[in-house]
């Protein structure tokens, strides 16, 4: 087995560089503080802050007076959102699940089997700058180590930007590597920094000096930390690797520094969100199928909406149109803060285009003119016509059109094993007037005779009815109406009715 560690350092600060869509080799000196105002301590920098002399654990204060003679602009100060932070560590998570179905996190790292990649890249070296390059699409700079471990793979992605460790030279390759970047593999925690500590006074600074000694001294007076670091200089390691399959859903969001009141600026900020989520999803072969936004409001609340989409769909701009329409259908009752989006990933069922015709509309466009007829005429008035439990004939109710992309040939096959005549035999259609059109009728014993409109005025060949209908009296607007089917002379067949309360005729439609 080959693992591949992919670690991405100073996550929290790549995550706000992500978000502005900066680099992390950006020339600009900002720090990353956590903490109140002035005294909010320094996590990480840029390079440009840390020759400016700006270093971890300094306040806000310090470093800005650090800073401030040796720079030409001030220090740009951000704050951690937690956010933000989460954003990044999925994203590099997604990196992983582009070269694996299956990953292990820990951390600012994740572990995958790199073993199956040597049937797509020429040798481990080209699989490790393949996701390098991979991670970049989404926004975060890495470092990749591929070797026969976990301990091996992720000491050897703490000192190098690629690393290859090939099978059996582990113990070669890390002989070099100093205690202290070992050491930080552990985590910053006080055995680790007491570790490191003695074996500086020891004269002990690299792993192959550590190597030299005898495992029984060293579990005896460093304990189970030491004899662990023992294990990785020898190149030994029994850690397992527990990998897991990913979720079901993908989350980005972000926090504002400031209140958004308008529709505008606020698409702006979800444009990025959209876009970086979209990256992610790119990275796993997938697209989008739903879309739930959630807006953190000023002071408290929330609002939260779903997006259905006809389609799985990979445009950013179709799913900015079609959440700007609805946030102008229905803005956020009070300023937002914050946002965050959850993409439901689904795959994209290949289209087979046609020879002799040219190509139709993309589904994903349905739900951005979904949205533009809602926006225009009412969400309540767009949709499918849907039958209502009434004996009432032109009562129609209008129910929203489904999600599920259907599948005519699969459909029309089961119309056609079920009921095979059914499936063949032709439907007469009825185009009916909404309102139903009042008309003069001529009456003698055998029906109607004739037959006089605003539009149409005809004899009336043949006749059949009446069909007597009645309904709805609890309601207080009942109806009791006597249907007739004629066929007038000029070449139409008509559906009218008779009302019985007031004696009126009606022309309902007719036939095509």
């Amino acid at each position: 087995m080959r693992i591949a560690c992919v670690y991405g350092p100073a996550l929290a600060l790549q995550a706000v560089l992500r978000r502005d869509g900066a680099r992390k080799e950006s020339e600009d000196a900002i720090a990353l503080a956590a903490g109140p105002g002035e005294r909010a301590k320094v996590l990480a920098l840029t390079a440009a802050a840390h020759r400016a002399g700006v270093r971890r654990g300094m306040t806000v204060g310090q470093a800005r007076a650090v800073a401030s003679g040796r720079l030409a602009t001030s220090l740009r100060v951000v704050l951690t959102a937690p956010a933000d932070t989460a954003a990044a560590r999925a994203a590099l998570c997604d990196v992983g699940y582009a070269f694996a179905p299956r990953i292990e996190t820990e951390g600012e790292r994740v572990f995958f089997d790199v073993g199956d990649l040597a049937r797509l890249h020429a040798d481990d070296r080209a699989a490790a700058q393949a996701i390098v390059a991979r991670a970049a699409r989404v926004g975060l700079a890495v470092r990749v180590a591929v070797a026969a471990s976990k301990g091996v793979a992720r000491a050897a992605a703490q000192a190098h930007d690629v690393a290859v460790v090939p099978a059996g030279g582990e113990s070669a390759f890390l002989a070099n590597l100093p205690v202290a970047t070992a050491l930080r593999t552990f985590g910053d925690t006080s055995e680790s920094v007491e570790l490191g500590e003695r074996l500086r006074h020891w004269g002990i600074g690299t792993l192959g000096a550590l190597a030299g000694l005898p495992p029984g001294e060293i579990q005896l007076r460093l304990g189970p930390p030491g004899a662990r670091l023992l294990r990785l200089a020898a190149g030994r390691d029994d850690e397992p690797f527990l990998p897991s399959l990913p979720p079901d859903a993908l989350e980005e969001g972000t926090e504002l520094d400031y209140p958004i009141h308008e529709i505008e600026p606020l698409s702006f900020v979800l444009r990025a969100l959209f876009d970086r989520a979209l990256d992610r999803l790119a990275c796993r072969g997938l697209a989008c199928a739903g879309v739930t936004l959630r807006l953190k409001l000023d002071p408290r609340g929330f609002d939260v909406r779903d997006l259905p989409l006809a389609a799985p769909t990979r445009e950013a701009k179709t799913l900015i149109e079609h959440l700007r329409l609805d946030l102008a259908r229905r803005p956020p009752g009070a300023p937002v803060v914050g946002a965050s989006i959850l993409m439901l990933p689904a795959r994209v069922r290949g289209v087979e285009l046609d020879f002799f015709r040219p190509a139709g509309p993309a589904p994903e466009k349905l739900a951005a003119t979904l949205a533009h007829l809602a926006a225009l005429v009412g969400a309540e008035n767009v949709g499918a016509p849907a039958e209502v439990d009434t004996y009432r004939e032109e009562a129609v109710d209008v129910r929203p059109f489904p999600i599920a992309t259907p599948n005519p040939p699969a459909d029309l096959a089961r119309a056609a094993t079920d009921d095979p005549a059914r499936a063949l035999a032709p439907a007469l259609g009825f185009r009916r007037f909404r309102p139903p059109h009042p008309v003069e009728v001529l009456m003698d014993r055998g029906g109607p005779t004739a037959l006089r409109g605003p539009q149409i005025a005809a004899r009336i060949l043949v006749a059949a009815g009446p069909y007597r209908s009645s309904g709805e009296w609890w309601h207080g607007d009942g109806f009791s109406r006597d249907h007739w089917d004629v066929h007038a002379s000029d070449g139409a067949v008509y559906r009218l009715h008779q009302d019985r309360r007031d004696a009126c005729w009606y022309i309902d439609g007719y036939y095509d």
